[in-house]
């Protein structure tokens, strides 16, 4: 709190040389990391319908939100006094004015998905709470409708903060956080509309026509391909960082971006953007695009924490090619682990869906080939892990089960029980039965890729 108060101080800045500008958006992020650790403070016992004590995280999420607003001025006031913004300083936070917009209306965002994610009893308090910190500043003050409701009032904020970041976007075409960000609302688009909506269905489900017309980009069938739309042009391309996001220094950073600069936030935040570019195509059932980028990180360079990792398992020396390096050994925090990890659980869970589809609809002959196919597919994800399968049983058993080997499984034994798909429950296996199924899977599996090898001879 000293610090905050140090930074606000005009003759501090003027001893310091500072931008006061850049201080403001410090201020800001020091709030809003403050008013993370008090989310989830108790409301007050003596809430009532119209009024409730603010909560502490209410005062001090406010500030950060003025202090935000305050910075965008600043720097906007700053460009257009120096002739426009500095285009040899593009990236993160050196976007400038457009920065600061971004930060201050995804923030507000973070408000909003916050209050929404409040349990039952809650939720309406959150959500005007929620209204009354992010009305205070808007990005398009035409948003504010008439409508004295909570759904109402929840919904303008949502619009305006969707407004915002398709602006970020528009400015920079690859303005990778605003992306993300504006993927992530058309996700959560059927909560804001409807907080007691069935969220085990995901953001496959729409947002009625008469609302969604005023969220740009959000189409009125399934929320999840509108965000897919977004996410795919992080991924247009292939890139051996595999999505397009850059590391940028500048001649001249300032002290905040110096603070923001480190390989671990780079790979984390790839990561993040990855693992909802892999979900979203998952939701909207594009396995193609999910076996594209794993395809994409079989040539990328490997991460050095990843590299070191492996060559210390051989005591020094050169682990090879990161393709054939085991993904289930070691601490499985390398950053192309656990890519790869993501992508093939996502395929197998996509494969045990359309299993359940069959058992419900039965096995015809269409079916028996989808079946065959299935098979096919979760053995090469099976061999993606690079591992034996006496030390895949073991982990499983050790660690978590693996999705993968349960789609592999279960194909293998619907296929041996006459096209019927099994129900059988891998969790209670002793580790002796699930490795011989495995090892079972594993031989059928190159049979029929010898058997297709005869064929096409």
């Amino acid at each position: 709190q000293e610090a905050i108060q140090l930074s606000t101080s005009s003759d501090y800045t003027q001893k310091s040389q500072t931008i006061c500008w850049e201080i403001q958006f410090m201020t800001g992020k020091c709030y809003e990391k403050i008013a993370s650790t008090l989310r989830e403070e108790m409301y007050s016992s003596n809430c009532k319908e119209d009024a409730c004590p603010a909560r502490s995280y209410e005062t001090i999420m406010t500030s950060a939100i003025r202090n935000y607003s305050e910075a965008f001025v600043g720097a906007q006031k700053a460009e257009q006094s120096s002739g426009g913004p500095d285009k040899s300083c593009i990236g993160g936070s050196s976007h400038g004015a457009l920065e600061c917009l971004y930060r201050l209306h995804a923030s507000r965002f973070k408000v909003l998905i916050s209050a929404i994610r409040r349990v039952r009893e809650e939720c309406e308090l959150a959500e005007l709470e929620a209204f009354r910190i992010t009305s205070v500043a808007w990005f398009d003050e035409s948003n504010q409708s008439s409508s004295d409701g909570v759904r109402g009032k929840t919904w303008d904020i949502f619009a305006d903060c969707v407004d915002s970041l398709s602006h970020c976007r528009r400015v920079i075409s690859l303005f990778h956080r605003a992306a993300y960000r504006l993927a992530q609302a058309y996700s959560w688009a059927p909560a804001f509309h409807n907080p007691d909506c069935d969220l085990t269905l995901g953001s496959k489900q729409a947002v009625p026509a008469t609302k969604s017309y005023r969220i740009r980009g959000l189409d009125t069938g399934s929320c999840a391909e509108s965000a897919a739309v977004v996410m795919t042009t992080l991924f247009e391309k292939r890139r051996t960082q595999l999505c397009a996001v850059w590391v940028t220094t500048s001649a001249r950073p300032p002290p905040f971006e110096v603070l923001n600069d480190s390989l671990r936030k780079y790979d984390a935040l790839r990561l993040k953007y990855i693992r909802a570019y892999i979900d979203c195509m998952r939701v909207c059932e594009r396995r193609d695009k999910i076996e594209t980028l794993l395809v994409c990180t079989a040539t990328s360079n490997q991460d050095l924490p990843g590299f070191y990792e492996a060559s210390a398992s051989l005591r020094g020396g050169d682990p090879g090619k990161h393709a054939k390096q085991s993904l289930l050994r070691g601490s499985g925090r390398s950053f192309m682990t656990k890519v790869k990890l993501n992508a093939i659980s996502a395929i197998a869970e996509m494969i045990l869906k359309e299993l359940a589809d069959l058992k419900n609809n039965g096995v015809d002959n269409e079916g028996k080939m989808k079946l065959t196919h299935h098979f096919k597919l979760s053995y090469k994800l099976f061999r993606r892990l690079n591992s034996p399968c006496k030390e895949v049983v073991e982990f499983t058993r050790s660690n978590k089960p693996l999705v993968e080997v349960e789609a592999f499984c279960k194909c293998y034994l619907s296929i041996q029980a006459g096209y019927r798909i099994s129900s059988i429950n891998f969790d209670g296996m002793d580790i002796d039965t699930l490795c011989s199924i495995l090892e079972g899977a594993v031989s059928k599996a190159k049979d029929l890729s010898k058997e297709e090898r005869n064929k096409n001879g």
